[in-house]
């Protein structure tokens, strides 16, 4: 999810060629406060990412301002994990 505009997510979404929506918490922030990850201070909310299971159960938290990779790396080791565990090999 971000809170960059509808416009813009989909302009994104077309970019990359991704087959899926993505989110956005633009206008009110909501989902941002909810979380909170919302920053009064900035215009811009924290940089974290958070691994959700099929039970809505949060199974990982990837805090990061400055290593972008590493929210995509670790939360692919998660899935990976969890997707094990289903599998009965974890």
């Amino acid at each position: 999810m971000s809170v960059d505009p509808f416009p813009s997510q989909g302009a994104f979404a077309r970019e990359l060629g991704l087959p899926y929506p993505l989110l956005s918490d633009w206008p009110r922030y909501q989902t941002c406060r909810d979380y909170g990850v919302w920053r009064d201070d900035r215009p811009v909310p924290s940089r974290v990412t958070y691994v959700i299971d099929k039970q809505g159960i949060i199974r990982g938290v990837i805090e990061s301002e400055t290593d972008m990779e590493v929210h995509a790396r670790e939360a692919l080791r998660i899935v990976q994990e969890l997707a094990a565990r289903e599998r009965g090999q974890g």
